[in-house]
């Protein structure tokens, strides 16, 4: 057989201090120590985990080459052999794990295929994803080149393998927030702050509140891609905007044996944007590792962000876009030297330990403990500074206006908050085994979680300044069957026993059952979330140059149903989401958290399909939403993307060669509403209600194309520039989308 070929791409999932925390007071010309003032932490627990981590390494080190003497198995797949560890006893294969000489099998491919014993239900399962035994390694030998690729479950402690996303039909799509949602507020240059507009697929949380609308650029630790190879793996990929804006990716994993792999990823968004002092540069990384042989599973991670950005606090007016000529860089801006920085550092630690081995046969790997022991670790550390010189500007008018409300301190401004958690959990798990009774998993675990609030005002004698320290411990209990052949579900509930949370609780699950036979199945899906959540401290008290609020909130009530129809096969994914929201926190117009007395709900129903006919295909996301007070909750109506293309599979005969792509053009869209102002000192987006946005479409034009090991793309951005009415084209108020663009980007895989 010829040498085989992978591309892997990922999406965004999905940090930075030492022991002393220090503001650099720039009028004082002097640094301040802010860390003597918190609480002391013991490093103790760090130095234990240091040395667990040390005990695991080293014997797996000590056996430095894979195995690949195991009995093998035959596997025929689009008329080509392969030859497979008989380790275990299936091996996931798809679209993105083997490919031919040339380029990837035919992307329209929708299901894994698998080699199983009739006892086993893993292969078979896996709604939109394959739940994977901590104890099972997926080994191909021979000329195949396999990449195993999980994600960690936090709620219930199971490993989750997706299937990378090898179309072409997204590629272009280069904004991490719009991968994930179609309709964004957004500041315009690439790094700068995002808010998703649909309700139900929010930007992802953290416990910093005031770092939330830079999440999509950033790693999580509770959120990272795990691999398993058996020849090294690097991925580069970069994308180039207008002005020196740029994506930079790079990924590389490899096995030091069987059982110890370990990966690095650097990832970089920066861009000097097209309007004045808009400039970004945002680093994120990530250095982790698994570890499993035998009773032992080992997942470990350390992440750190930094994000660094000007913020000129949009147009002073908008009639500077919508009725004159002048150039972007002719524009002034209401806020002068405005910029927020913040650093982010994450760790995470998961240790595994299996007993009382199972006697089952066809289990050798998969699943073969029936009780484990499990230890896991958080930390997470963040800081965010924000600074402006003068918030004052002048209108076209010529008024002198102010961009914030308030200025307690005068002059220039320096605010820096910090925020620190920890969550240590003990868990003792029932193995879900599919091959013998009882079938199903099931957990029970006690946690303790500690949080430290700090924000720092420069004002006389620092009395605006303050720090809070809070601890809570709960109990947690689950069950699931996550590897059953159509029948899947899991309930988990959380409580809060005692600390700032007492009382707190959560109780979700999910239910689903595959119909169909074969690849044409469709899979019927509900969920549920019942949550009572006492208000993130800094909701509660904060003070800063520009906000200041001391709040007595009663804790949030959340109720959420989502049911989905979904089919690999049809490409086409049909849901329904309705929220109930008692006691709900909001910003209001004034950028103050406000609580919302009255329960709301908010409904939405959404539609994701990709319909081929030839060469020829269109892919859409719609989703439509109503909220019951708008004034609250205001939310675009409709919002939607779709794309067109023409995408032809080139064959030359010569070589036995392939080139694949499509061509087309795409829109973004969505209906008028009040959409959210954004606050460059909380950098945060709140309600206003004094301009609408939206009804406007964004159309673009793109070619993307794939031969062997390289994926590349074309787009000419906002298309529609110049040609539909200009009054429209804000992501957010004061905030003008750029104007048309080229943009291009390419992804490369090397092995070796």
């Amino acid at each position: 057989m010829g040498n085989k070929t992978i591309i892997l791409m990922t999406t965004p999932h999905n940090k930075h201090f030492g022991n002393n925390f220090a503001v650099d007071a720039a009028q004082d010309k002097k640094t301040i120590s802010l860390w003597p003032m918190l609480k002391k932490i013991s490093y103790l627990k760090s130095i234990a985990l240091l040395l667990t981590m040390v005990w695991l390494v080293l014997p797996a080190i000590s056996q430095n080459k894979i195995d690949t003497t195991a009995s093998q198995i035959i596997l025929e797949v689009n008329d080509t052999t392969y030859t497979l560890n008989d380790s275990l006893s299936i091996a996931i294969i798809d679209s993105t794990s083997i490919i031919n000489d040339s380029t990837l099998t035919d992307s329209t491919a929708t299901d894994s295929i698998a080699i199983e014993s009739k006892w086993d239900f893993t292969s078979k399962g896996g709604n939109d994803s394959t739940y994977y035994s901590f104890y099972g390694h997926l080994f191909n030998v021979d000329d195949t080149i396999p990449i195993e690729f999980w994600t960690y479950n936090n709620s219930i402690h199971e490993l989750e393998i997706f299937n990378y996303d090898s179309t072409l039909q997204d590629l272009h799509i280069a904004h991490p927030a719009f991968r994930q949602t179609a309709n964004n507020s957004y500041l315009g240059n690439m790094g700068t702050a995002t808010n998703s507009n649909i309700f139900a697929e929010p930007n992802p949380k953290t416990g910093f509140i005031l770092m939330e609308s830079f999440t999509p650029y950033m790693f999580h630790s509770n959120n990272m891609t795990y691999y398993n190879v058996t020849t090294p793996f690097t991925l580069f990929k970069v994308d180039i905007g207008p002005l020196e804006e740029q994506d930079l990716d790079i990924l590389h994993t490899q096995n030091i044996n069987p059982f110890f792999n370990f990966h690095i990823r650097f990832r970089n968004y920066s861009g000097q944007g097209i309007y004045i002092r808009q400039k970004t540069r945002n680093n994120a990384g990530t250095i982790g590792g698994v570890y499993t042989k035998g009773r032992l599973a080992t997942h470990v991670n350390w992440v750190f962000n930094r994000i660094d950005v000007e913020e000129n606090g949009g147009v002073i007016d908008d009639s500077l876009i919508v009725e004159t000529i002048l150039q972007p860089s002719e524009i002034s801006m209401r806020l002068t030297n405005g910029s927020n920085f913040i650093k982010d550092r994450q760790l995470y630690f998961d240790q595994k330990i299996g007993f009382l081995k199972t006697n089952v046969p066809d289990s050798s790997e998969l699943g073969n403990y029936w009780f484990s022991l499990q230890y896991t670790f958080n930390r997470h550390k963040s800081s965010k500074v924000y600074k402006d010189t003068d918030d004052s500007y002048v209108n076209n008018y010529g008024d002198t206006m102010n961009l914030y409300k308030n200025t307690y301190n005068g002059g220039a401004t320096f605010d820096s908050t910090y925020y620190f958690y920890s969550n240590h959990n003990f868990r003792l798990n029932l193995e879900e085994n599919p091959r013998s009774y009882p079938f199903v998993g099931a957990y029970f675990g006690y946690g303790i979680e500690g949080n430290d609030y700090y924000y720092f005002n420069k004002d006389s004698g620092f009395v605006n300044s303050a720090d809070k320290t809070t601890n809570s411990a709960y109990f947690e209990a689950g069950m699931y069957r996550l590897k059953g052949e159509k029948f899947k579900f899991s309930g988990n509930y959380k409580l809060f026993i005692s600390g700032y949370r007492a009382s707190n609780m959560q109780l979700d699950g999910f239910v689903s059952h595959k119909f169909g036979r074969n690849n044409k199945t469709v899979v019927l899906k509900g969920e549920g979330i019942l949550s009572l959540n006492t208000p993130d401290y800094l909701l509660t008290r904060y003070y800063s140059n520009h906000y200041r609020w001391d709040n007595s909130f009663n804790s949030e009530k959340k109720t959420r149903l989502h049911f989905s129809l979904s089919s690999k096969y049809y490409k086409t994914k049909l849901g329904s989401r309705f929220n109930i929201l008692g006691d709900y926190i909001y910003f209001n117009n004034e950028g103050l958290p406000t609580q919302h007395n009255t329960p709301l709900s908010v409904l939405d129903v959404y539609l994701n399909n990709t319909f081929n006919f030839g060469p020829f295909g269109l892919y859409t996301r719609i989703n439509y939403q109503n909220t019951t007070n708008s004034e609250v909750l205001p939310l675009p109506d409709l919002s939607g993307y779709a794309a067109l293309y023409w995408g032809p599979t080139i064959h030359f005969k010569s070589t036995g060669g392939k080139l694949r792509f499509n061509a087309g053009a795409d829109v973004y869209y969505w209906s008028s509403y009040y959409g959210p102002a954004y606050s460059p000192a909380l950098a945060r987006f709140h309600n206003q209600n004094q301009k609408e946005i939206g009804n406007y479409p964004f159309v673009g034009l793109f070619w993307n194309f794939e031969i062997k090991r390289l994926r590349f793309y074309l787009r000419f951005e906002h298309a529609s520039y110049g040609i539909v009415e200009p009054t429209k084209y804000f992501l957010a108020p004061n905030y003008p989308s750029n104007r048309n663009a080229f943009r291009y980007g390419i992804i490369w895989s090397f092995y070796d």
